[in-house]
């Protein structure tokens, strides 16, 4: 390993087959940086993004096995890796400026092979790279990289957040099988740097891309500025780089030019920033989250829903029609119409019920849902224990009101059925809410009380385990209900029956384990049986 005083390689590593918002990159490089125990000035930070599947023309997916029957062409895979390397270059144009102030240089790297964990790890070994950061989809074989990648290593968060898994380096590692690989390699240019000028004319001159980039319309870089040209290549042991190209050589500009530009490029940054980003993946921001409670007039709601059209028709509830709708300012928000309309913060991507049971063509991996559960537990927690004045029991709890972020960040909503309560004792009322997640006291007798919510939390964690609905009327009597067909899974520890097929064996079983016991006690059905949501959390 190098001196660690000398300048070094930070790799963050990717799995490249799973698309990106066209945020996250950049997010994610800026709690690298804020961190400030991984970069130092002088350092490269290299992107690796690792491709173990292509998308055929026809619309499927092929494994990386040039020389498999069922894989894809070597011809293919480049123009796969090529298409890549350019979307994470975009995406990364404005970190490489803000990186260049602290001596940081960026470069990106995609690899096509299988497996990916030794993909990652011989990139580690073969850039002598002091620290690896982990992508989140990765943290499956997070013990595997622990064991063999000789560097420190830490894991980014579902919230972008990065924390420390291995602060230290490893002397010894387990032999691995080389392999080969097709990589290739582009610095991230600072376009507005003058030694970068010709790049820059060069990039805006670039035609358009195919659909491939699609989901990087939400950007402020339009498709027609993706570099196509003027990469390099590093060359490895253990790596097949395609093709390579000078930099265009300028003269460094004088000192006085390089401090204006600096002052005039922070400028504008502090200008551009704006209210708190709220999720990654899309680039929505929170403006309602940073004002007070709003009033605002018919007429605005009505041109804000393109008067109530049913394009932007989201739902129907028990309060009324819900529409989504855009502010003059931009916000986009969910207003609810009846006698008064409530404005909610538009949450961007659907409920976590169209996650389990709406959406086919993909469903929710298992760190996914652990994240949601956890997330759902801090917001009630927070309404029942953090709340001033007292706790605020939800009463309608279920994932059609818990709301997702493309970051997989839950937010609980629709609390037309909420009540503030001003003491801790139980109160008898009138029974609303959806069958399946009322607690029986409350089922029967109308009682609620915080325990109440525990309770339907404890439903909501046994459909993120099963991907199963609250009712199923084909099961057999005694067990339609998902309570009555969980429980005695759990009781005799028979998680393999209870885990939604679909997930398969990416699981962790201990964290199942932990999950499946705090559902079983959440759906006691006496309430003081049941923890507090403060309590869920030390379990």
């Amino acid at each position: 390993m190098e001196s660690p005083l000398s300048p070094s390689h930070v790799v963050i590593a990717y799995d490249a087959t799973k698309d990106r918002g066209v945020h996250e990159l950049k997010l994610t490089i800026d709690a690298v940086r804020m961190r400030g125990d991984i970069l130092r000035g002088g350092d490269t930070l290299v992107v690796h993004g690792v491709l173990h599947r292509v998308l055929h023309p026809l619309g499927y997916q092929l494994k990386v096995c040039p020389d498999s029957f069922a894989g894809a062409s070597k011809r293919h895979i480049e123009e796969e890796i090529t298409k890549k390397l350019d979307a994470y270059v975009n995406m990364l144009l404005q970190s490489a400026e803000v990186c260049e102030d602290e001596g940081v240089s960026i470069e990106v790297k995609i690899s096509a092979g299988t497996p990916t964990r030794q993909v990652v790890v011989q990139e580690a070994v073969a850039c002598n790279a002091t620290w690896v950061v982990l992508d989140r989809h990765l943290r499956k074989e997070l013990r595997f990289y622990l064991k063999q990648i000789p560097c420190k290593v830490a894991l980014i968060q579902d919230n972008l957040s990065v924390v420390i898994e291995k602060p230290h380096t490893t002397a010894e590692t387990d032999a691995l099988e080389q392999k080969l690989f097709y990589s290739i390699s582009k610095p991230v240019p600072v376009l507005n740097s003058p030694t970068n000028e010709s790049y820059k004319q060069s990039v805006i001159s670039s035609g358009s891309f195919s659909s491939f980039f699609n989901a990087l319309e939400s950007s402020d870089m339009p498709a027609s500025l993706l570099p196509s040209s003027s990469y390099r290549s590093h060359e490895h042991k253990n790596s097949l780089d395609f093709g390579s190209s000078a930099k265009p050589e300028k003269s460094a500009p004088s000192a006085s030019n390089r401090t204006i530009q600096r002052h005039l490029k922070n400028v504008s940054r502090y200008k551009a920033s704006e209210a708190p980003i709220l999720c990654s993946g899309c680039g929505a921001r929170t403006e309602l989250y940073i004002k007070d409670s709003m009033r605002f007039n018919f007429s605005e709601i009505q041109l804000a829903t393109d008067d109530f059209s049913k394009d932007n028709l989201l739902g129907e509830g028990g309060y009324g029609h819900v529409y989504k709708g855009k502010l003059q300012d931009g916000q986009q928000i969910a207003a609810k119409e009846n006698l008064n309309i409530l404005v909610y913060e538009y949450i961007c991507n659907k409920s976590l019920h169209w996650h389990l049971f709406d959406k086919t063509e993909s469903m929710l991996e298992w760190h996914q849902r652990l994240a949601i559960a956890i997330g759902t537990a801090k917001g009630l927690r927070f309404l029942h224990e953090e709340c001033r004045g007292g706790p605020i029991i939800h009463r309608d709890m279920r994932p059609c009101n818990i709301l997702l972020t493309h970051d997989f960040v839950p937010m609980l909503g629709d609390f037309g059925l909420a009540r503030w309560k001003t003491g801790d004792d139980p109160e008898q009322t009138r029974v609303l809410g959806t069958l399946g997640y009322l607690a029986p006291e409350y089922a029967e007798n109308g009682i609620v009380s915080v325990r109440t919510d525990v309770y339907a939390f404890g439903v909501v964690l046994l459909q993120l385990i099963s991907g199963r609905k609250v009712v199923d009327e084909k099961r057999e009597e005694g067990k339609q209900s998902i309570r009555q067909w969980a429980k005695p899974l759990i009781e005799r520890l028979a998680l393999h029956e209870l885990i939604d097929p679909r997930i398969g064996d990416t699981y962790d079983t201990y964290e199942l384990y932990l999950m499946a016991k705090t559902a079983y006690l959440c759906v006691q059905r006496s309430p003081e049986m049941r923890p507090s949501m403060g309590e869920v959390f030390g379990l």
